[in-house]
């Protein structure tokens, strides 16, 4: 073999060896926080784009603190406008149950926070003088509005992040469980999303839910290629990492598996990211049975956790007026 290409180890090592560039990402999240909240303020009024603003921090920084404490590098939080936020991150070589911490990092605080949020909003109902004012994004009663506005989406939020869709958290966890990744249970996964998310914004009347779907179905090619290529892959000798660097052997036999699908068309940088995220998942060590044992426990425990909470804060502060609750539906 004649090696790898120059200006793709280039790439890779430069991806390799990038520090965590707080500065610069400070910046970038500033950015793009000011964006989205000037995007949300078109369509909500301020105080939901802060309550958003603040579940969506929480989130993303459970993720971010989990990740820097398992040594990933190039660490990136972004705000998507109308879509949320994102942290990205990369390690060669992590453990399944470290990946299950880390896609956990970002639901469980939030739901504890609201649990507790909703709870002290629960408690000011008690109080027999004080007025109970409607929540009519949520369609139930509080006598502590913003407080209960704010745990509430926070709870719905997180919990829905834990459902076992793809690419949500909950589809990362529950995929972390596998031995290898499936190019049709990848597919499956987004698809179901899709259709998930189109169902909810039909039944609400949200039509801007619907944007979160056109992201998805872009995504849905690639996610299936590459899954492919792990498959392919999958039997061929993979040498192990040194360090943190990617062996050459390794990255031409990647690279020469990628150049017979569509995706050689992709730059160096786009083509070294690919490379990572293959090798990434190819030497990624099969979870034991214990391990997959403690991240379904964890799963299940905390989804029927946060539901059965859900139900109950919702049986006692459901909206009862019909009619405001047909004209929120409708509107």
């Amino acid at each position: 073999m004649s090696g790898p290409d120059a200006s793709l180890v280039a790439a890779i090592r430069a991806k390799e060896t990038q520090p965590n560039d707080w500065p610069r990402q400070t910046l970038m999240l500033l950015v793009s926080l000011a964006i989205f909240v000037a995007v949300g303020l078109i369509w909500w009024d301020m105080r939901l784009v802060l309550i958003l603003v603040s579940i969506l921090l929480v989130h993303e920084a459970g993720h971010c603190i989990a990740m820097i404490a398992f040594g990933y590098r190039n660490i990136r939080l972004v705000f998507l406008p109308m879509l949320g936020a994102a942290v990205s991150g990369h390690q060669v070589q992590l453990a399944t149950w470290k990946k299950a911490i880390v896609y956990f990092a970002g639901p469980l605080p939030g739901i504890v926070i609201s649990m507790g949020l909703l709870l002290v909003a629960t408690a000011g109902n008690s109080d027999t003088n004080a007025s109970v004012t409607a929540v009519p994004i949520l369609m139930m009663n509080s006598s502590r509005p913003w407080l209960f506005e704010l745990g509430g989406l926070g709870l719905l939020l997180n919990w829905m992040n834990l459902l076992p869709l793809l690419p949500l958290d909950g589809g990362k966890i529950v995929q972390a469980t596998f031995t290898r990744p499936s190019p049709w249970r990848e597919v499956t996964g987004r698809v179901l999303t899709v259709a998930a998310i189109t169902g909810l914004g039909i039944l609400i009347g949200e039509p801007l839910l619907l944007l979160l779907v056109i992201p998805l179905l872009f995504t849905i090619p690639l996610t299936y290629r590459t899954s492919w290529l792990c498959g392919q892959l999958n039997n061929q000798e993979i040498e192990q990492p040194n360090g943190q660097q990617i062996p050459e052997s390794a990255i031409e036999t990647i690279a020469s598996a990628i150049d017979e699908t569509a995706l050689r068309a992709l730059s160096a940088p786009q083509k070294a990211s690919l490379v990572l995220q293959l090798y990434e998942t190819l030497i990624a060590p099969s979870p034991s049975k214990f391990a997959r044992s403690a991240i379904w426990l964890v799963y299940i425990g905390s989804i029927t956790a946060s539901t059965l909470f859900g139900w109950w804060i919702w049986t006692l502060h459901r909206w009862h007026d019909s009619g405001a609750v047909e004209l929120v539906l409708q509107r």
